[in-house]
């Protein structure tokens, strides 16, 4: 009997004690799901999504306070400036608006997860706060495997921008190549999956605001909205295509180095703060290269240009490209802010995360050399010199 009254309270959970046993499911789908995340995008799209859908809250946030910054992963409707403020003043796990568990404290970072009022406007109930702590306790191992995945890489990075020349160091030469064929194969997935979700989606949502725009029986007014975000839905789409191309630049393979790099360099002309001169002399060599090479250069032009546009403070920004005496020149040059150039190796270009070190890497690894000159307020000049005859395949 004992047994049977087992079985039976088992089989019927699902239908007497529903919210216990959804919580239950969402407990081992995110154990499950928390031992393949790497990284921050990861644990936004496989686990904050699943809390915040399962405990049908407006929104939800985990935070993460260094020394010097603040950090904010989110999902749903949840202000986090309000955020950011409240953690930093320390009043946040006080705040009537907010259920807020504090994780175990890093000596890098001071953990939180952060979840909003529910969508009926009432707080999380006492049995979805201890749940909410279970979690907890599972997050606190899976975030401090990303903070060593981070700064393991930042150390293998900074590794490869000094390593010695490959000439002198052949059996390293593996290093830097499966760095950027790992760097690469997530820009691609990034792409692939940015133009098969998101992309997909704005096309059936521009026809469905057509098919609904195209309605007789809508008033003028109506039609003529419908209208004006049908063209903002296709700007959106735009922007992502072009997202899409610097993080895949298939042209290479199909147009060339050149013609790719003429492409890209004339749209972020009409977005950059500056003059952008691009100045081509003969060419003819480079683009005998093989693929893995001329996309070494492109990713070396596009961190360039956003350093350019996100520090310079320029109004004129020069690219110049030759190949000649069986050597391929780029000079970059701005008259920008510069920077302290004191700094070394640490200095950063850009957002994209591969700086200075990993613009030096990628020359190193094609066998070249890279020189700059750069003093705060007399702008930045980047020299960079590529054996055409003996170039490294990446």
């Amino acid at each position: 009997m004992l047994y049977a009254a087992e079985y039976w309270t088992t089989r019927l959970e699902p239908f007497l004690f529903p919210r216990k046993f959804i919580l239950q499911s969402a407990l081992k789908k995110i154990s499950k799901n928390l031992g393949s995340i790497s990284n921050l995008r990861e644990l936004k799209e496989i686990i904050l999504v699943d809390i915040v859908n399962t405990l049908q809250v407006l929104g939800g946030a985990i935070v993460f306070r260094h020394k010097d910054d603040t950090e904010v992963i989110y999902h749903g409707e949840i202000d986090t400036l309000e955020i950011e403020k409240l953690v930093n003043s320390s009043t946040l796990l006080e705040h009537p608006s907010y259920t807020c568990i504090e994780m175990m404290g890093h000596e890098a970072y001071t953990g939180y997860l952060i979840m909003a009022r529910k969508k009926t406007n009432t707080l999380i109930a006492k049995e979805e706060k201890q749940w909410l702590q279970l979690i907890t306790s599972y997050l606190e191992v899976s975030l401090e495997n990303v903070h060593l995945i981070r700064k393991l890489t930042v150390n293998l990075q900074r590794f490869a921008s000094q390593l010695p020349h490959e000439a002198t160091a052949q059996d390293i030469q593996w290093f830097r190549k499966v760095m950027f064929e790992l760097q690469e194969e997530e820009r691609i997935r990034i792409a692939t999956d940015l133009h098969d979700t998101t992309m997909q989606d704005l096309f059936f949502l521009k026809r469905r605001l057509s098919t609904l725009a195209d309605k007789s029986t809508l008033h003028k007014s109506d039609q003529e909205q419908l209208s004006s975000m049908n063209n903002f839905v296709d700007m959106i789409n735009a922007s992502l295509r072009q997202s899409c191309f610097e993080l895949n630049p298939h042209l290479l393979k199909e147009v060339g180095l050149i013609k790719t790099l003429k492409m890209y360099i004339e749209k972020e002309a009409y977005s950059t703060p500056f003059e952008l001169i691009f100045e081509v002399g003969s060419s003819s060599f480079i683009e005998s290269k093989d693929l893995p090479t001329k996309r070494h250069i492109f990713r070396i032009v596009q961190e360039l240009l956003n350093n350019a546009k996100k520090h310079s403070q320029a109004t004129r920004v020069t690219i110049k490209m030759d190949d000649t005496n069986h050597f391929f020149y780029m000079n970059y040059e701005d008259n920008g802010v510069g920077f302290n150039d004191n700094k070394g190796p640490e200095l950063e270009i850009g957002a994209s995360g591969m700086g200075i070190e990993q613009m030096r890497s990628r020359v190193l690894h094609l066998g070249g050399q890279m020189d700059f000159l750069t003093q705060q307020g007399n702008g930045t000049i980047f020299k960079i010199r590529i054996p055409i005859e003996e170039v490294i395949p990446a």
